[in-house]
């Protein structure tokens, strides 16, 4: 499975999406690709400070057909997960290099489930080692 981080879910809602992601999606067996509650929350807060009109109206609808789409495989933040978490954010301080909670709640949930991370910060995460990273935008 792979799970696709905030900043492709955000791609995916443009008018105008990179191409590039588009075809890496489109080449996916869609049972393949999924998001995670975390990506619900920041797209949320995000829809949620827009301001009111026709541009938030129109990114809201792209944003519940792609819930309803992934609805029955958004991959969840469990117990494994938050101890997985736990371990990132431990090993990212160690390391010098902190990692904010929600990336580190995307990768915790990607280690549990053994899914790939679809993202275009592949460098705030690559100094996970358990975690395997995609970048669609390359």
């Amino acid at each position: 499975m792979i799970i696709a981080d905030t900043n492709v879910v955000s791609e995916f809602m443009k008018d105008k999406p990179d191409a590039t992601v588009l075809a890496w999606a489109q080449g996916l067996d869609a049972a393949n690709l999924t998001i995670c509650v975390v990506t619900v929350e920041e797209i949320e807060r995000g829809l949620g400070r827009l301001p009111e009109g026709k541009r938030r109206r129109n990114i809201e609808q792209r944003w519940h057909k792609l819930v309803d789409a992934f609805s029955d495989t958004i991959a969840v933040y469990d117990v494994a997960a938050a101890r997985a978490t736990a371990e990132v954010l431990i090993g990212a301080e160690a390391g010098g290099h902190p990692m904010g909670l929600a990336d580190a709640q995307i990768a915790g949930i990607c280690v549990v489930s053994g899914s790939v991370l679809a993202t275009r910060n592949v460098r705030d995460f690559d100094r996970v080692a358990a975690l395997n990273i995609v970048n669609p935008f390359d």
